[in-house]
């Protein structure tokens, strides 16, 4: 058995989200916190549906961005950019052209 609860595993990671799952997984684990506890602490739906976004069968919706820029210390703009750059490239490069845009961390 895979353990998703604390950490991610390349084998989970075939979605069709699957870099923006990688991409939450390893913001979770540097808080060094589990998904039932990110999702506890961030009021989401539940750890399953914490590691299905980790596995990339669904991507992070919008509602979510500011609970969650506000748990990994990000701005929302900048975290909003960071899923869209990972959800739907095509949206991110016409915002902001083909530039990585950096996340920033909250004042």
């Amino acid at each position: 058995m895979t353990d998703t609860v604390n950490k991610p595993t390349r084998t989970l990671m075939t979605g069709p989200w699957a870099d923006g799952g990688r991409r939450m997984a390893e913001l979770r684990l540097g808080l060094e916190v589990t998904t039932a506890e990110l999702a506890e602490q961030a009021g989401l739906p539940s750890a399953a549906w914490v590691a299905d976004v980790e596995a990339g069968r669904r991507p992070v919706p919008s509602s979510f961005y500011k609970t969650l820029a506000h748990q990994f210390g990000f701005t929302p703009a900048a975290f909003a950019a960071e899923c869209l750059k990972h959800y739907d490239a095509d949206a991110f490069e016409a915002l902001f052209g083909a530039e990585i845009v950096e996340l920033k961390v909250a004042a």
